[in-house]
């Protein structure tokens, strides 16, 4: 007989990125510790029958803002609820954002965790925003990388944060000689700030024009530009929430030309269209970039079908819904963004396997390695092996959910997807060998989360400064 394990899952059909295969999993010492041929003799403290369910890595989130700081107040949640509601939905790893503040680039990024790690209860990484490329900023960079926050994000728009071409450069040259992995909220500022001039001479400021105010074109120029950049560099780029056919092309042209580009997507246009700003609610829907036309959204599934598009976030900021709500008629009042870090990973395969015919090891690759294996994390996350994280879900794909079932972080914030449906939902989760959620119901602890710490990165051959 085996020695014993803390946890031995039995009966369960293991899925990875590549391959899928009846197994049994043995888990000792918060690791995957065997993969085990069905029936074979071994000892564990605590069994689990998966008879009828996939055994996936968790769900690996690249983008959420959790207790997020906007208008001197903060989003209704905190690190506890999002990352319950987070575990309930299969997703076991968080990658979230330090905002920028006052105070120096590494006193920020080492406050930001010790407000996560007293709370979450899975595991967390952070991209760090830079909004300037002051001295202490740039010096701080490579001290921060050392500390584990390897990739980061600048804004090339809005104007108490975005950062300019030349900024951009010379963040993008600190973070690549240090190993790190730069990113960017890709829109041109000033083709956005033209279409919103036009909005309001032509007086068209309404819900359903909100798509119009930030073009596709704009996510594009970006794209090409710091694409660019990071091929003179030698550094990959990692582009947040692409959001459709202008911004898919930019990067398809960007890796032809040899960049390496990590295009990541979000639940919300994969599950809607630009329908959505003339149906009831819209005001839910103001998110930046938009979410664009039914094409668009086709697009981005062929992007994740042929490996364009590495990653699905949740882009999850869960506002007061009186933050929101009341500004039909000029969707300039309107914050952008909206929650959905409990729905990402139901939504995702539903629309994936069930709607778009993808088999489960194509929702593995998008839903958790190819982020792992972008950001830095794996082989700890992302996959079911012997070493790796014990983050695991046991997932029923047969089990039926409405949008009341997917439960949101508050009950003073909102759904983007309360009139979704589908199958296939989390039964039970393990993350870091512990059982957080049985048979559907939150079994986790507080606290319990831990910072992900991550090496830097080789540099690529033929960057030059």
């Amino acid at each position: 007989m085996r020695p014993g394990f803390d946890l031995l899952i039995r009966g369960g059909e293991v899925v990875n990125g590549d391959a899928r295969a009846a197994l049994d999993v043995g888990v000792a010492g918060g690791r995957v510790a065997a993969l085990l041929a069905p029936g074979s003799p071994a000892a564990a403290e605590r069994e689990i029958d998966a008879t009828g369910l996939l055994v996936m890595p968790g769900g690996v989130d690249t983008h959420t803002h959790v207790a997020w700081p906007y208008d001197d107040t903060v989003t209704v949640d905190d690190w506890h609820s999002a990352t319950r509601a987070a575990v309930l939905g299969g997703t076991t790893t968080i990658m979230d954002f330090v905002p920028p503040a006052e105070g120096g680039l590494a006193a920020r990024c080492r406050a930001r965790v010790e407000e996560a790690a007293a709370d979450a209860v899975i595991d967390f990484g952070f991209h760090p925003i830079l909004t300037a490329s002051d001295t202490r900023d740039v010096e701080d960079i490579g001290k921060v990388i050392a500390e584990g926050f390897t990739s980061f994000k600048m804004y090339t728009t809005y104007e108490d944060r975005r950062v300019d071409d030349g900024a951009a450069w010379t963040l993008m040259r600190a973070i690549a000689a240090n190993g790190g992995l730069p990113g960017f909220h890709a829109e041109n500022h000033e083709i956005l700030t033209n279409a919103l001039d036009d909005q309001v001479r032509s007086g068209h400021l309404g819900l359903a024009d909100y798509p119009h105010s930030r073009p596709g074109l704009a996510e594009a120029e970006t794209i090409h530009m710091v694409s660019m950049y990071a091929r003179r560099l030698g550094t990959p780029v990692y582009i947040f929430h692409v959001s459709g056919s202008d911004a898919l092309d930019a990067v398809r042209f960007a890796r032809q030309a040899g960049t390496v580009v990590h295009a990541e997507t979000c639940t919300h246009y994969l599950a809607h269209d630009e329908s959505v700003f003339t149906g009831e609610d819209a005001w839910r829907f103001v998110i930046s970039p938009p979410i664009r036309g039914a094409a668009d959204r086709l697009d981005l599934w062929s992007g994740i079908a042929d490996g364009t598009v590495v990653s699905v976030g949740s882009d999850h900021c869960a506002y007061d819904t009186s933050a929101k709500r009341g500004w039909e008629h000029d969707h300039r009042h309107i914050p952008a963004g909206a929650p959905g870090i409990e729905a990402r990973t139901p939504v995702l395969w539903n629309e994936a396997v069930n709607v778009r015919g993808l088999d489960p090891c194509q929702f593995v690759q998008v839903s958790a390695e190819r982020a792992a294996r972008a950001l830095g994390l794996f082989p700890r996350k992302g996959r079911v092996a012997v070493g790796a994280d014990a983050d695991l879900v046991l997932w029923d794909p047969a089990r039926a959910w409405t949008g009341a079932d997917l439960r949101p972080v508050s009950p003073a914030t909102f759904s983007l997807y309360e009139r979704s449906s589908g199958t296939g939902l989390a039964r039970h989760v393990v993350a870091g060998g512990r059982l957080v959620v049985e048979n559907g119901t939150f079994a986790g602890e507080r606290g319990a989360g831990r910072f992900l710490a991550r090496a830097p990165m080789a540099r690529q051959a033929g960057g030059r400064p």
